[in-house]
């Protein structure tokens, strides 16, 4: 099953600068929210255990244990700033919040449990229309925390296949102005490293070139498209599909296969996994009819 992590462009725009693990350890704990079809608050806890951890991110669950510890110390103190305007002025506002609230580490159990700070909840649960969709196994393997961050933002523009942004402005992104001054260090340390692991690792395939304004390189523009998937890949779910038997599966299971080809239901509910949304009747029967015409086919 595809493990879905979902964001608000507005957070993925924002700008923070997590290590690998602690932006492992957010992405888990979206994923695993959504699971449990609460989603996320400022309330409850989110526990992530180090076999979890381990089982997600091809980790042995010794030194999950340590990641994850040392995470629970380190993540209270990051923060992440947001740009507004000011309500009264006009004016450009800077935000600075917390992504969490809490963090709290269970030694004996290897656990690490989390409460999202109120500033960050709105921008991570399912209330906001404009969101950056991917798989959580897309990014798993990775090793650069900046790889992470370059998949999000270019994630967003996908459909375009283009993306043109100011050099100095993707580094306050990343909260790395002071670092990597000389644009050949930060290509060779953060961007070339950035795309090497998307394509090796990810269902995308990028590139970039530079345009300068005046004499100086100014902009990164970044070229990128999906991997074209295998012949047996797609055979396989060819025979997936065919196989699937109405009249041996479950209600469920029915509901599920059918909101996965429903068109409207994918433009109008695409954030809430077929899964997920079975458990909530109230939403998916808005769809009964077409899923009766369905279940005669």
């Amino acid at each position: 099953m595809k493990e879905l992590v979902v964001k608000a462009n507005r957070l993925v725009d924002a700008s923070y600068r997590l290590t690998l693990v602690e932006q492992y350890i957010v992405l888990l704990a979206i994923v695993l929210a959504r699971e449990t079809g609460k989603g996320l608050n400022s309330i409850d806890f989110v526990s992530i255990s180090a076999k979890n951890y381990a089982e997600h991110f091809d980790a042995d669950e010794k030194s999950a244990y340590a990641q994850i510890k040392e995470a629970s110390s380190t993540l209270f103190n990051r923060e992440f700033i947001l740009y507004d305007k000011h309500p009264e002025s006009g004016k450009d506002r800077v935000n600075r919040c917390r992504w969490v609230s809490t963090a709290s580490y269970v030694d004996e159990a290897g656990v690490i449990q989390l409460r999202f700070s109120p500033d960050i909840v709105p921008y991570i649960t399912r209330l906001e229309t404009e969101f950056t969709r991917y798989d959580l196994e897309k990014v798993a393997r990775m090793s650069s925390a900046y790889a992470v961050r370059l998949y999000e933002l270019i994630m967003q523009w996908v459909s375009v296949g283009v993306w043109q942004i100011k050099i100095e402005q993707l580094k306050e992104i990343l909260m790395i102005q002071t670092h990597y001054t000389l644009l050949k260090d930060f290509k060779k340390r953060v961007v070339d490293v950035a795309v090497a692991q998307i394509n090796e690792h990810s269902d995308l395939i990028v590139s970039y070139t530079q345009k300068k304004t005046g004499r100086n390189v100014t902009h990164l523009i970044f070229h990128f498209k999906q991997k074209e998937e295998s012949k047996p890949e797609k055979q396989k779910e060819t025979k997936q599909k065919l196989a699937f038997d109405k009249s041996a599966a479950t209600m469920q299971e029915k509901v599920e296969e059918f909101l996965k080809g429903n068109k409207r239901y994918l433009q109008r509910h695409s954030n809430i996994a077929p899964h997920i949304l079975w458990r909530t009747p109230a939403i998916w029967m808005e769809f009964k009819d077409e899923f009766d015409e369905w279940l005669l086919l």
